[in-house]
């Protein structure tokens, strides 16, 4: 994989907010337009965006008409989801990946939106971002969460500190993964890299069984054993007994043969860290730090 490099975000540019997902909040995504326009960004509301149909942001037709046209709109130099929920894996059919391809620019979100991102690197060779999302981040962010977006969006470096450590070692791979429940709903489609990647994953309200079940998909599949060579767990919030998500996560890495830690700010919660999906990543001594070429 030869994953493209969208253009850093500069003062001045054009973003547009999309909901792929779950049904917005109309005072709440204004609220993060205007958090946005402050910060001298210009932003372009999908016209889609404020639409319903049942727990989702509009039909999948509408929701797709969305993601096309923000991508194609040549105006636009970032696409930020308005919030996760549901029903991004509803859209992969119906997307046209040349269109993505063709017009590289930065998207972001995280939660359901790990479906989008996860086929975009696989299907369009394009790097995404996992962070901050309007909705749910941008109408009312911590300082913490938008220097990191900021940061990494306009090119600066990151690092990524782990608390904890499951197994010691280095390993370097792309920067690969997201919301675990959202990564193995992809499962029995082709989205798993040709390359080797490092595994990051978080998760909400899963209860430690469930995350079991969840990781072993994963690991049952062929490719993504071959080609896992690090995991890097961000918070499970919520998610019972944090012994047994420690023993759960200790094994995984031991099944695999990897270097893994823990307890880093991919998350769910206010403060969270803006990783690039798809950028060369190294993992050493517990720091998670990427080149983007």
């Amino acid at each position: 994989m030869n994953l493209i490099k969208p253009p850093y975000l500069n003062e001045g540019d054009t973003v547009a907010i999309i909901a792929p997902a779950g049904e917005v909040i109309y005072d709440e995504i204004i609220r993060a337009q205007a958090y946005l326009e402050r910060h001298n960004l210009s932003v372009k509301l999908g016209k889609n965006v404020f639409k319903s149909c049942r727990y989702m942001a509009g039909t999948d037709e509408e929701r797709v008409e969305d993601l096309h046209e923000t991508f194609l709109d040549k105006s636009v130099n970032a696409i930020i989801c308005a919030r996760g929920g549901y029903g991004s894996v509803r859209l992969i059919k119906h997307i046209d990946f040349d269109i993505i391809r063709r017009n590289p620019k930065i998207f972001c979100g995280y939660s359901d939106i790990t479906a989008l991102s996860l086929m975009f690197a696989k299907h369009s060779d394009l790097i995404t971002f996992s962070g901050p999302m309007a909705q749910s981040d941008f109408n009312d962010v911590t300082e913490f969460t938008a220097k990191s977006f900021f940061n990494v969006l306009s090119g600066g470096s990151e690092e990524y500190l782990s608390t904890i450590t499951y197994s010691h070692g280095n390993s370097e791979g792309i920067i690969w993964g997201g919301n675990l429940s959202t990564i193995v709903s992809l499962c029995g489609i082709d989205f798993i890299p040709d390359e080797d990647f490092i595994f990051f994953a978080e998760d909400l309200n899963e209860a430690p069984y469930r995350i079991d079940k969840m990781l072993n998909q994963l690991i049952n599949m062929k490719d993504f054993r071959k080609h896992c060579k690090g995991i890097a767990f961000g918070e499970f919030l919520d998610c019972g007994d944090e012994k047994w998500l420690e023993e759960i996560f200790t094994e995984t890495a031991q099944i695999l043969d990897v270097p893994a830690y823990g307890g880093f700010k991919f998350t769910h919660a206010a403060d969270k860290q803006t990783i690039p999906i798809g950028a060369k990543g190294y993992l050493q001594d517990g720091i998670l730090s990427y080149k983007m070429n």
